[in-house]
């Protein structure tokens, strides 16, 4: 595939907006699917040895992440790092 296809796909998919539902069980993949509530270009921003962080707790706060969402972020095993945040996996 050329490039020009695969941009030419992406531009459908926005056209198209179709949700897709995500099921999983994985703790890291829900508390990052929190964080992109309010940062939607947030994901994991570095790993090192078994931990994934993602963006600055300032950052989220001032985006406005709820006290419900930042109870299941903790609830999930989500921690602040060095003022990120951050999972084990």
């Amino acid at each position: 595939m050329k490039l020009e296809r695969f941009e030419e796909l992406y531009k459908l998919s926005e056209d198209n907006h179709v949700p897709r539902k995500v099921v999983t069980d994985d703790k890291a993949v829900l508390g990052l699917l929190i964080i992109r509530k309010y940062l939607l270009l947030a994901g994991i921003s570095d790993a090192d040895h078994g931990i994934i962080y993602s963006c600055g707790a300032e950052e989220l706060v001032e985006a406005g992440i709820t006290e419900e969402d930042t109870k299941e972020l903790f609830k999930l095993g989500w921690m602040v790092s060095r003022m990120v945040l951050a999972k084990f996996v």
